[in-house]
């Protein structure tokens, strides 16, 4: 994750005010305690966060972090950049599975069983749909396990979202699919 992506999400948090502590801050982001402390001490020397305290008992002062208008200003620069980034991830995962997608095509194959997540596999379908490829996913399994009742000769291939060569190997001794017939998505 880029510098920029760990600071939109500390920034995000903080104005949403989900976040009550540092170390729900670094969960949140996906970074190290000691990484949120850093990007926090930069944000308050550029102004863009200040430390406001409130009291809820009185014996007690909390401290909380509060945005700044040139705080929000920069979180909403940083949102439009992420976002940017990742619609060009998208449109890249996009392209590549086209290509793969293509090949399989080429290769004669056009009824395909899914195994794998329900939004993996319509993205799978949009992508085929999208780029008028002659495939329909006749099969869907969300666990390869169901291949077991797969009604044989209903597909060319079966694509498997997560299919290391060892996983292959057992799930064509289990369900008596030839190995060539399981292909990994990636």
């Amino acid at each position: 994750m880029e510098t920029s992506d760990k600071t939109f999400q500390i920034l995000d948090a903080l104005e949403r005010q989900e976040i009550s502590n540092q170390r729900q801050l670094a969960e949140h982001a996906g970074v190290s305690l000691g990484q949120v402390n850093y990007i926090l001490k930069s944000l308050l020397e550029k102004g863009l966060v200040k430390i406001g305290n409130f009291r809820r008992n009185p014996s007690k002062i909390g401290y909380m972090y509060i945005l700044t208008p040139k705080g929000i200003q920069t979180k909403s620069r940083l949102a439009v950049k992420f976002v940017m980034r990742k619609l060009e991830e998208y449109e890249s995962l996009r392209d590549r599975l086209a290509q793969r997608l293509a090949l399989m095509e080429q290769m004669g194959h056009g009824r395909i069983a899914f195994v794998g997540p329900q939004i993996i596999k319509d993205f799978v379908n949009a992508v085929i749909r999208d780029h008028g490829l002659n495939m329909v996913l006749d099969g869907y399994y969300k666990e390869w396990a169901g291949l077991k009742s797969a009604v044989r000769g209903s597909f060319d291939i079966v694509l498997l979202f997560d299919g290391s060569s060892e996983g292959v190997t057992k799930i064509s001794e289990t369900t008596r699919i030839p190995k060539e017939k399981l292909i990994p998505l990636w």
